[in-house]
């Protein structure tokens, strides 16, 4: 296979008519007037690839040192190199993807103890849904392109089949994911409301403590101010009043 090292030499071996039709495209599959086929992507870390497969041999360019090393041993004809090369190029993904759900298990396990880092937690989500997100723009796209390669010449069948396992593979990481976001957000919304069903409980067993002291505090004289009992008898009631609240809220469960 051969790899070039400046992009002015791999598009010299391109007819001027093929240049003009992809000139604005970012990724596709078009036929040249040499009789082979031009590809253009960009991989999982955004390197531009472009590929050209003649019947004698497939030509690429790269500024990716990662993805030229796909191309290190590829020998044969031109679709032989092409097929060899997307083999190589996809070789990986599979155990990248399980690796990626291996994560997402273990962050699962350590989500549910209840650290109580809710915005550290909401902050991984997010960092897991933005590289799931990337993946799967990566393999929506090759999954189309080699859909194209397919249609162009069936020899690359298995490469169409094998990009569509692993979009299949990763929108369902991805619907992990999202399971999980919303199994935690509904953790959340819990755990707020028995801290607010809390407060609620306090609240209304001081309610008629409330009450009582601002009875009391009224600038009146009242005949219990005479009562040699009096003081003893609020406290007494305060706490009668507070062990039945408590005593109601259990019996029904509130507490």
């Amino acid at each position: 296979m051969k790899v070039l090292e400046e992009r002015d030499l791999f598009l010299q071996q391109i007819d001027a008519d093929t240049l003009d039709k992809v000139e604005h495209t970012r990724d596709y599959v078009i036929r040249t007037g040499q009789g082979g086929l031009l590809l253009s992507f960009r991989w999982l870390d955004h390197s531009p690839v472009l590929l050209h497969m003649t019947p004698q041999q497939t030509s690429l360019w790269t500024e990716s040192s990662d993805i030229r090393k796909f191309a290190k041993g590829v020998e044969g004809t031109g679709k032989e190199e092409l097929f060899e090369f997307l083999v190589a190029l996809s070789a990986d993904d599979l155990s990248h993807l399980e690796e990626l759900e291996n994560r997402i298990g273990e962050f699962e396990e350590d989500l549910f103890e209840g650290d109580g880092k809710t915005k550290e937690n909401f902050r991984l989500i997010h960092r897991f849904r933005k590289e799931v997100w990337g993946c799967k723009r990566y393999f929506e796209k090759m999954e189309l392109l080699t859909d194209e390669l397919m249609a162009a010449d069936e020899y690359f069948l298995f490469i169409e089949k094998k990009y569509d396992k692993l979009l299949n593979q990763i929108l369902r990481t991805q619907e992990y994911l999202d399971q999980i976001r919303q199994s935690y957000e509904a953790q959340v919304d819990i755990e707020q409301n028995s801290l607010m069903k809390f407060f609620a409980v306090v609240t209304s067993i001081f309610l008629p403590l409330t009450l009582i002291a601002g009875w009391y505090g009224m600038n009146l004289m009242m005949p219990e101010f005479k009562w040699p009992y009096g003081y003893p008898f609020v406290i007494g009631l305060s706490i009668a009043i507070v062990a039945f609240m408590i005593w109601l809220f259990k019996k029904n469960k509130w507490l």
